[in-house]
């Protein structure tokens, strides 16, 4: 009992004093610090090709950087007290990696899994009885009746007309001029 009540009394005066440090130094300060990146205003650094946000002539908020292709490829956040309280590159890259990676992963599943389907698949194929199929010789090919014009008595040479251009045609020529 003696050792519950001795834990029981140490993390309570723990919580008291964490509550009252916090009030401390959140009296300390007149204004959030958040307040001075909003009022900062922006300046262009050309060697670095920076945006930095200035407050009273202190770096605040959030500074980025772009290289020449126009890629961000620096990013912090500064607090008031000219500290750099967090580089935000590195977290957006690793964040954009974890995603790709997560991407890449399932991409890489998926394609096992299609892989081990066709496999299993192949495998019932040549595990699968043989079936015969017995081929029939068909002897009535379909083909189509010949094309034969209708109306034109090819035979008949006694119906043209004897002109020197038909004469030149042998009989029964089959484009002769209808009479």
């Amino acid at each position: 009992m003696d050792i519950r009540f001795l834990i029981s009394v140490t993390v309570f005066s723990l919580s008291l004093g964490a509550c009252g440090y916090k009030k401390q130094e959140a009296s300390n300060t007149s204004r959030a610090a958040i307040y001075d990146a909003w009022d900062a205003r922006y300046v262009y650094e050309m060697q670095t090709r920076r945006m930095i946000p200035l407050h009273q002539g202190r770096e605040v908020g959030r500074i980025w950087g772009r290289d020449e292709k126009g890629k961000i490829n620096y990013a912090s956040y500064a607090r008031s007290d000219d500290k750099v309280v967090e580089d935000l590159y590195a977290i957006h890259t690793n964040r954009l990696d974890r995603i790709r990676d997560k991407k890449w992963e399932n991409a890489k599943s998926e394609r096992i899994n299609f892989v081990k389907n066709q496999l299993d698949v192949l495998e019932e194929e040549e595990n699968a009885p043989l079936i015969e199929v017995p081929i029939e010789d068909e002897e009535e090919e379909f083909l189509p009746p010949a094309f034969m014009p209708q109306g034109i008595d090819i035979n008949s040479g006694d119906n043209m007309p004897t002109e020197t251009t038909q004469e030149a045609a042998p009989p029964g020529f089959l484009f002769a001029p209808l009479p």
